[in-house]
């Protein structure tokens, strides 16, 4: 053998990249820290260079220097798997060549540098030297094989190892072929967060994820590992290379103790930092009465803090559910039982019917007229009222707005525990005999009368607010063709139950209260932003007195003040003292670094009762998660849509969504409405069976899944996905789909 034409794998390392290519020379780094790699050399790159028949005799002393085959041939650009730029894939490998194959296996991939060049070639990679070198190695013949990333790629958190895992050769997994069996892996614990394949098992991510983990170690980054696991349960290091374009490593610990989630009450109306003035004004404000009502009127007080801002993102306290707190609590729950039982009904699912009449009385009597009567005084005056009474008028409506919000937790979210009841029902007594879901039975109601005059992008009030669109008039047939579903359900279920009268009655009266919430709650919740109008133009004004004074730059920086910075610089004003320039450039470009992160679900830490809890909440209304899934979620709206994922995150992108895709959003709201004439699906990163979303593609007649958490990272423009609206699942496309999801409900409750 002629060593400076071959050379062992084991005797080079990164300073001869120049000679053997980045991933031969990192194949020899990994032999150096003890990684298990199967043997091989080199080809180097002057040898490449020689004719077929000059480099004959170096493969067939190749093949005598590693014994029997089969091999695997692989290139090694010199320019490639560098820290700065990856190349992985531009060129070639051959698996499963014999000794007598080796030369046109080796010339394949030769002949594959000049392609790569091409594809290479951009004004910033020019000079890039396009030479390679080639690896012949021992082939490992695995029982599963794949790829472990020693930081997640979504989030950034370097303390996570994802793992991705296929069946046998990992070329499928790498080729995109299979979506593969997902683990993460943090410490000890290993939890599978999609298994269509079972390739591994937990002890098997556990043994890899610690290997890749010693293999950053080692090479003081992050890491991009293939491996793969033979018949013996032997691991092999297949190649490492630099993680690159990682998100920033954050720490999501809340600063308080305790479990926080921004997918309940209002952190599923958020779906983006939000700013200083809307977080510490009229959010906490609104938070602050919604729990003074949940004392005064079910004795349930929960601790402080009631919300965490972690890395810009508002995350509301789930601590009430801690055991400690319920026993705390119990005593004054059972006096409200006692004293207004009604009231307390509406807390569980077995009892909330009880609870509807005097809420949804007090909401159209009392509190909606009175919240309406104030916006419109506040309309009358925002315009002359001396600025600095501006404070006490956007406090009289934040406070009627918690008061409302607290209406909707009680009535509309009712509607959500009438329809955990519709569902079990519907599983124990009707899924085995008509399939589907209980959904259709809830959809294609009678629309709001009154839609509201605007139509809010986010709840966070720097948002401006859009003029209102009718999804009646907007929505064409479609609704008309949901109500039909809507019957052809509901004559099904009838004729099914006939033969138990009691079970029907009882059906009747479920469906009949379940349908009269889901329109109750179309019809309260749009009315909970009635005031941002107003309040947004009072916050304005401010900022426009501010501005004036040198206070700020521009009037709409005023967002980015503190509720205390701008009370206090406003009084300063007023009281011909010179306040304090506040300069928040800073702050703004935070908030843009800040939107860029992906923000899990939860933060902190839950106890047992929280996390069963949890756990319970999307299979209580049908989720069925699925190991092929992409992401899960909970089941919103019924039907199955296949098309081409578009992740729109804000009205300026609302253009770019084609007929028939997939809306995948952080969350939607009333602006986003005339989104769902053409979309063929939605699915979201956070919200409940009383979202936007939710409600609004029921009417539409399209499938839906909220609360995924992160489907806008993991779904990528263009992929091809299937949405099942009954299952909560986001799946790769299959074959044959049907061409009208709703009629495809119907007909599963026809038969």
């Amino acid at each position: 053998m002629t060593s400076t034409a071959v050379r062992r794998l084991s005797e080079v390392g990164m300073a001869d990249a120049a000679e053997v290519g980045g991933k031969a020379a990192g194949l020899g780094e990994l032999i150096a820290v003890g990684a298990r790699v199967p043997d091989g050399v080199v080809l180097t790159a002057a040898a490449a260079e020689l004719t077929v028949d000059e480099r004959e005799p170096l493969l067939r002393a190749a093949a005598d220097e590693l014994g029997a085959g089969p091999f695997a041939v692989r290139s090694s650009g010199i320019a490639e798997d560098g820290a700065e730029a990856s190349y992985a894939g531009m060129y070639e490998t051959v698996l499963n060549v014999s000794a007598d194959q080796l030369g046109v296996a080796t010339d394949r991939s030769i002949s594959s540098a000049g392609a790569a060049r091409v594809a290479a070639y951009t004004p910033a990679s020019h000079g890039t030297d396009g030479r390679l070198a080639v690896i012949i190695q021992r082939m490992v013949a695995p029982a599963a094989a794949g790829v472990a990333l020693t930081a997640d790629p979504i989030t950034g958190n370097r303390r996570s190892t994802v793992i991705s895992a296929v069946r046998g050769i990992g070329d499928r997994l790498v080729s995109g072929k299979a979506i593969g069996d997902e683990w993460i892996v943090v410490g000890r614990d290993a939890t599978p967060r999609r298994q269509p394949e079972h390739a591994l098992d937990r002890r098997q991510a556990i043994q890899v994820a610690s290997e890749a983990r010693r293999i950053a170690a080692a090479r003081g980054a992050p890491q991009d590992i293939e491996w793969a696991i033979d018949a013996d349960g032997t691991l092999w290091i297949l190649q490492a290379r630099p993680m690159t374009a990682l998100p920033p490593d954050v720490s999501w610990d809340p600063p308080a103790r305790g479990a926080y989630t921004r997918a309940f009450r209002f952190g599923e109306w958020i779906s983006e930092p939000v700013t200083p003035l809307f977080e510490s004004w009229l959010l906490t404000a609104m938070e602050d009465r919604l729990h003074v009502l949940l004392e005064e009127l079910l004795g349930e007080r929960d601790p402080r803090p009631y919300h965490v801002v972690v890395n810009g993102w508002y995350y509301y306290s789930i601590n009430w559910l801690s055991p400690r707190v319920f026993v705390r609590n119990l005593p004054g729950m059972l006096w409200h039982l006692i004293r207004h039982p009604r009231r307390v009904a509406g807390l569980f699912p077995a009892t909330v019917r009880h609870s509807v009449p005097p809420l949804e009385r007090d909401w159209r009597e009392d509190l909606l007229p009175r919240y309406r009567a104030a916006v419109a005084a506040a309309e009358g005056r925002v315009e002359t009222l001396p600025v600095t009474e501006l404070p006490a008028l956007i406090d009289e409506l934040a406070d009627l707005a918690g008061e409302y919000f607290t209406s909707i937790a009680a009535l509309a979210g009712g509607a959500f525990k009438i329809e955990i009841n519709l569902a079990q029902f519907y599983r124990r007594h009707l899924a085995s005999s008509l399939g589907g879901s209980h959904l259709p039975l809830v959809a294609g109601l009678e629309p709001p009368a009154d839609p509201g005059r605007h139509a809010v992008v986010s709840l966070d009030w720097w948002h401006a607010p859009l003029p209102a669109e009718d999804s009646a008039a907007t929505s064409g047939g479609r609704h008309a063709s949901v109500v039909e579903a809507r019957q052809r359900a509901e004559k099904a279920a009838f004729q099914a139950l006939a033969s138990a009268p009691r079970r029907l009655r009882a059906f009747r009266k479920l469906l009949a209260d379940s349908q009269h919430l889901a329109s109750v709650r179309e019809e309260q919740v749009p009315h909970l932003t009635l005031a941002w109008p107003v309040m947004r133009r009072a916050v304005l004004r401010i900022g426009e007195s501010l501005a004036t004074r040198g206070v700020i730059r521009e009037p709409d920086d005023v967002f980015f003040l503190t509720r205390d910075e701008a009370l206090k610089a406003l009084e300063a004003v007023d009281g011909g003292h010179r306040a304090t320039t506040i300069d928040v450039r800073v702050r703004r470009a935070k908030r843009e670094e800040q939107a860029a992160l992906v923000a899990p679900l939860m933060v902190g830490r839950m106890t047992r009762m929280m996390q069963s809890v949890w756990e319970r909440l999307p299979r209580l209304v049908g989720a069925a998660p699925s190991d092929a899934a992409l992401v899960t979620g909970t089941p919103a709206a019924p039907g199955r849509a296949t098309g081409a994922v578009r992740v729109i995150r804000d009205p300026w992108e609302f253009d770019a969504l084609q007929p028939g895709e997939i809306l995948v959003a952080p969350l939607t709201a009333p602006a986003w409405t005339p989104l769902f004439n053409r979309a063929g699906a939605v699915v979201t990163d956070v919200g409940s069976l009383a979202s936007h979303a939710s409600i609004i593609a029921r009417e539409y007649g399209i499938p839906a899944i909220v609360g995924c958490g992160d489907a806008t990272a993991r779904l990528r423009n263009g992929m091809r996905v299937t949405v099942d609206g009954a299952t909560g699942n986001v799946e790769r496309e299959q074959e044959s789909e049907g061409t009208d999801p709703w009629e495809d409900a119907a007909r599963v409750h026809a038969l």
